[in-house]
């Protein structure tokens, strides 16, 4: 005896799941790929091109966040001083916690591997991630960062009182951050 199936159970054997999570309508300023388990963006392979392509990032499929859906989530302030050394002052950052956009995208308990525009990556522990609490910043003193600055997100440490987690913490506040890898 032969079955039919219906026509949705078909078409969506078919296709590349994608989770819930809902898509981007606005540029994508960040995206997590690797280790998430939650995705909204296809797979990306070597010859893609593009900023993400000249890092030579590949995925099966990322979690991708605009404007709107970072803007969504809790918002933290974070004064630090930053800037050229002996030129620094302090600069308000403001955005969701590094912690809560990784579970958004399924990556809770997992390693963040942050990299720049210009290939700077550090590596962030989940359990540095919950015990010093960073955030995703997208705002700089009110104004949304661009790229060319500190944008168009950065990862920002609250102030440490221990000099070597403020050491530490120093290389992994990466700034003009493209994308986040997840181990």
């Amino acid at each position: 005896m032969r079955l039919a199936l219906p026509l949705s159970l078909l078409l969506s054997a078919a296709l590349p799941a994608l989770a819930d999570m809902p898509a981007p309508q606005g540029h994508v300023l960040i995206s997590l790929g690797g280790a998430v388990s939650e995705t909204n963006l296809p797979a990306r392979g070597e010859n893609d091109g593009g900023l993400l392509g000249f890092l030579q990032v590949t995925h099966d499929g990322a979690a991708g966040f605009d404007a709107a859906m970072l803007n969504a989530m809790e918002q933290i302030e974070i004064t630090i001083p930053y800037g050229p050394e002996g030129h620094q002052r302090d600069i308000t950052f403001k955005g969701p916690l590094l912690s809560e956009v990784m579970i958004k995208a399924g990556a809770e308990g997992k390693t963040a591997l942050p990299t720049a525009m210009d290939g700077y990556q550090a590596t962030i522990s989940w359990d540095s991630i919950t015990a010093y609490q960073p955030i995703l910043a997208t705002h700089a003193d009110g104004a949304p960062m661009g790229i060319g600055g500190y944008g168009p997100t950065m990862i920002v440490f609250p102030p440490a009182d221990n000099a070597e987690a403020a050491q530490d913490q120093a290389s992994q506040q990466v700034w003009a951050l493209a994308y986040i890898g997840v181990e």
